[in-house]
């Protein structure tokens, strides 16, 4: 793949100033892969999560433990820090550590939690370069490990992840960028890339997978501020099939985020065809829209949940329906920077499915301009949720 032209300002460090002590900094890579051996395609997920480094540079702390176990208790794994990096006494500080987060979606689908001490993450700005302890993340390429056993979790529930080991080693090149979607005094979101190629392997659990970038239809965002807002509600999908003419739309994309401000409304770009809607904060002429997230049931198959948007301005209305099973979503927790063992939870899958329709006003009538199928979409929801202590 060859390098970027010029490396967007976003992919840069941009905790700042009072951020640093309060607040947070999330990258988000999501990509497909088909197993060597099995030739099942899954869709992956690696996540780098700063929250608070100059609170507790040299420690992790982790809010949500009122206790961390002595260093002589806790096993030594690849993955975690060593004996040195955490605290054994009582925690009333805000949360502090970089986390790096990987895992797949789907049936069966996991997540794997590293916890590092944020001052072992190096960066260099000519370059957008993130490393830490093995785990790379620059303006083009990705690499690094997670290793969870059972143990770790016995002794350490606050990890909030599941077992296992996964490696990655990842070239990749955004087709689709954007201009920051949302923006207020707490709160920032853009998709660095709404379309991405990827490319290399990542092994799971020892099966290998290989990514291509025809295929791996990827996505990267990035999202920081001083908090959450009170819910978070997220779309992408970058496989979209028209069923009026049956070929893959590979120029369309859906990017979808929020719920944002006092009246919980979403930003994002659909891209449908050559049908194009940008809307949500500072968009002059921003559509209306709604939107929705309700349990359904599955057909014969278990329950659902389904997202919901509709778009309508003078000229045109958009309709974007996608569905994603219970069994194939789980939960993932972020500690918000204020503590109070306050957790963003997002309940979220890869696996999503359904349509988006694209209308045109014709005086009383819609004259349908497009329409097409959508698969492995990313759907979640969030809400804040105050542990019990």
């Amino acid at each position: 793949m060859a390098a970027p032209k010029k490396i967007n300002s976003f992919n840069q460090y941009l905790l700042k100033g009072k951020l640093r002590s309060e607040g947070f900094e999330r990258c988000r890579y999501s990509f497909c892969a088909v197993g060597k051996n099995s030739g099942q395609e899954r869709r992956f997920f690696v996540e780098m999560y700063l929250v608070n480094p100059a609170v507790s540079p040299n420690v992790v702390v982790i809010a949500q433990k009122s206790r961390l176990s002595s260093a002589a208790a806790f096993p030594s794994a690849v993955g975690f820090p060593d004996f040195d990096d955490f605290s054994g006494s009582e925690i009333v500080a805000k949360p502090s550590y970089l986390l790096v987060k990987a895992g797949v979606y789907g049936e069966g689908g996991k997540q794997m939690n590293r916890f590092i001490p944020s001052v072992k993450l190096n960066y260099k700005k000519s370059t957008a370069t993130f490393s830490t302890d093995g785990c790379l993340f620059s303006a083009e390429n990705l690499a690094g490990s997670v290793d969870v056993r059972e143990e770790d979790l016995r002794v350490h529930p606050e990890f909030s992840c599941n077992s296992g080991t996964m490696f990655w080693d990842l070239k990749y090149e955004v087709l689709t960028d954007s201009k920051k979607l949302y923006s207020d005094s707490r709160n920032f979101w853009i998709p660095l890339g709404s379309r991405a190629n990827f490319a290399g392997s990542v092994v799971l659990d020892g099966e290998e997978f290989s990514v291509l970038p025809e295929t791996s239809f990827g996505y990267i965002d990035k999202s920081w501020g001083a908090g959450y807002p009170g819910a978070y509600y997220h779309l992408s999908a970058m496989r979209l099939t028209s069923t009026i003419t049956r070929k893959s739309l590979r120029s369309s994309y859906i990017c979808v985020e929020g719920e944002f401000g006092k009246e919980s409304r979403l930003s994002g770009i659909i891209r449908v065809g050559e049908n194009s809607f940008r809307f949500g904060e500072g968009v002059f002429g921003s559509p209306e829209e709604k939107h929705g997230c309700v349990q359904v049931p599955g057909n014969g198959d278990g329950e659902s949940l389904h997202w919901s948007v509709s778009l309508e301005n003078g000229d045109f209305v958009v309709d974007l329906d996608l569905y994603c099973k219970d069994s194939e979503m789980f939960v993932r927790d972020y500690e918000i920077p204020q503590g109070r063992r306050t957790l963003m939870r997002v309940l979220g899958g890869g696996t999503g499915s359904g349509e988006v329709r694209v209308f045109k006003k014709n005086g009383k009538r819609l004259e349908l301009l497009e329409q097409a199928v959508i698969s492995d979409a990313i759907c979640e929801f969030g809400q804040l949720d105050e542990m019990e202590s």
